[in-house]
């Protein structure tokens, strides 16, 4: 036997370009809208009030797109969100009309909660009348949004829900990411969409006691602050097209970004409490997979909830992974709220927005920051300046222990 024939051949393993992305989001709904937002930090949180469920803060999206159609009766918010964003990632990648990429481009879509707005419906006229409508169990489909958004597109390739929590979007991303990289697909519509405002689970939310109080929408969410006293709740969605570098070179397609790396762990520890060794386990995942040191990434976008134990471990972690690095860390969830299964996405997009803007975000409403942050080069009062272009880290970490990590490196010059 040869030396060839001993071996299996390793398999190819190509570039993943991001060529497009699209918004239904608090901070806008195009890429213009949403990085001067993001850099500017308008405050967009809102008092939100339901029946049954204390005022909370919430980061909402009026988005004229929502209203501006009629929208058939088994779709609700959370796949309208999802429509629109998929339709306006599309357009922007340049790929309206070209149906021989269409029809074999996949759909991937992370939610953390599903059709809550759907349940909630169901359950009210269940208690009601006792009978429920024939579209119900289309509505309630934790896939319906995924499923609607390839038929609203006509995409013919695989689609996928991922449904991990916090950690969803992202890892709709990093295993789009994969199947590229392998030549499973060679375009993927990848991303999340999130729509966590129904009464009941609000009051599920405002159980667990990890809400901000409403004292002060404005100021309400204070990531890795001394007095963080929650998280603040947001909706919508944001996804990206994923290309094979070749294949999207070859239709003459401009990258935004490349996805470069991928990681992902589970803590096996506790349902909301953290664990410092499963998040490193995830970052030092993704800078393997991404082929980077510790020392070349130039910014990271945190979990950075605003719990006190959430960011606490995180800080520890970030600290250990990149310990003497002195990367610029930051939390946008101040600016757009915690979009739950779709958080992953929208920062992600933010950490694209950093390498095409050459600014790294704020922290908004970072005052004194945790003791535990001694170590970290937390970015403060105002966006700074990339000290050098390279890839971004963002983190995602999630109830019941599943944590994801992405890394996105400049489009290549």
């Amino acid at each position: 036997m040869t030396a060839a024939a001993s071996a299996p051949p390793v398999p190819a393993r190509h570039a993943v370009w991001l060529t497009g992305w699209g918004f239904c989001s608090p901070l806008g709904g195009d890429a213009q809208s949403f990085m001067d937002q993001l850099f500017t930090a308008r405050h967009v949180f809102q008092r939100l009030q339901r029946p049954l469920v204390r005022p909370v803060p919430a980061a909402m999206v009026d988005d004229p797109g929502l209203t501006s159609r009629a929208w058939p009766s088994h779709l609700d918010r959370m796949g309208q969100m999802a429509i629109l964003a998929a339709q306006r990632a599309i357009q922007n990648a340049g790929l309206a009309g070209q149906s021989e990429i269409i029809d074999t481009c996949g759909v991937y879509l992370g939610n953390g909660c599903g059709t809550t707005e759907s349940n909630h419906d169901a359950y009210e006229r269940l208690f009601a009348t006792q009978r429920l409508s024939g579209l119900t169990l289309l509505r309630c489909l934790p896939s319906a949004a995924a499923s609607a958004v390839a038929m609203d597109l006509a995409l013919h390739g695989p689609v996928q829900t991922f449904t991990n929590a916090c950690a969803s979007s992202s890892m709709a991303l990093g295993e789009a990411m994969r199947a590229i990289r392998h030549g499973y697909a060679t375009c993927v519509l990848a991303g999340g969409s999130e729509a966590p405002f129904g009464a009941g689970t609000l009051k599920a939310w405002e159980a667990l006691r990890v809400m901000a109080p409403d004292d002060d929408p404005d100021q309400a969410c204070r990531p890795f602050d001394v007095s963080r006293q929650g998280l603040v709740l947001g909706e919508g969605a944001v996804f990206f097209v994923l290309e094979q570098q070749d294949a999207a070179r070859a239709r003459g397609a401009t990258p935004l970004a490349v996805l470069q790396g991928y990681g992902c762990s589970n803590d096996a520890h506790h349902w909301t409490e953290p664990d410092l060794e499963g998040q490193k386990r995830a970052m030092r995942a993704a800078l393997d997979d991404a082929g980077c040191q510790a020392r070349d990434i130039v910014a990271i976008n945190a979990h950075g909830t605003g719990t006190p134990v959430g960011d606490r471990v995180e800080m520890m972690s970030v600290a250990s992974v990149f310990d003497g690095c002195a990367v610029p860390i930051s939390s946008t969830k101040a600016l757009h709220g915690h979009l739950l299964g779709a958080s992953g996405a929208i920062e992600l997009a933010a950490c694209v927005a950093t390498l095409l803007r050459g600014q790294v975000p704020h922290t908004r409403n970072l005052r004194t920051p945790e003791p535990a942050s001694a170590s970290l080069d937390l970015v403060r009062d105002a966006p700074r300046a990339l000290a050098r272009p390279g890839p971004v880290l963002s983190n995602s970490f999630a109830f019941g222990g599943i944590n994801a990590s992405l890394i996105v490196a400049p489009a290549p010059s």
